[in-house]
């Protein structure tokens, strides 16, 4: 199996606690203080995990990529805050969730065959079903 793989399903299962965390959180903190709070305990973990392999560790190698690390930081305030004010709403994860996720599914789906990658079928079919399981579940009352 690819490592890649393994890899985004790690990062699918954080995702997925990640938005029951938001949920969680929505109607105990200001929404933006608690975006704050989200992306400062990232950037603190994230430095404890950094500075022991600083020595050995290259930061950037394109100045690009400092730039589209700002824009994703920029884009997961955005996430963060949103997501807390939609669960702060009253949004259920069951439906909330799967709208955040798979709307992200759809966007970065599509935005990567802009980007050149391949579409396929199997492609297409995937990602329709994402988005009319996420149209769905915009219609459905709490």
């Amino acid at each position: 199996m690819n490592p890649g793989i393994i890899f985004a399903i790690i990062a699918a299962t954080a995702f997925g606690a990640w938005t029951v965390l938001h949920q969680q959180a929505a109607n105990k903190i200001n929404y933006l203080f608690g975006a704050i709070i989200i992306s400062l305990t990232a950037a603190i973990l994230g430095l404890m995990f950094l500075l022991p392999r600083i020595k050995t560790t290259t930061l950037f190698s394109n100045p690009k990529g400092i730039l589209f690390a700002v824009l994703a930081g920029a884009c997961a305030l955005v996430i963060d805050y949103f997501a807390l004010k939609a669960y702060g709403s009253g949004l259920t994860i069951s439906i909330g969730g799967p709208i955040i996720i798979g709307g992200s599914i759809a966007i970065a789906a599509l935005i990567g065959f802009f980007l050149g990658e391949s579409i396929t079928l199997i492609k297409v079919l995937g990602l329709l079903f994402v988005i009319i399981g996420s149209g769905i579940l915009t219609t459905v009352s709490r």
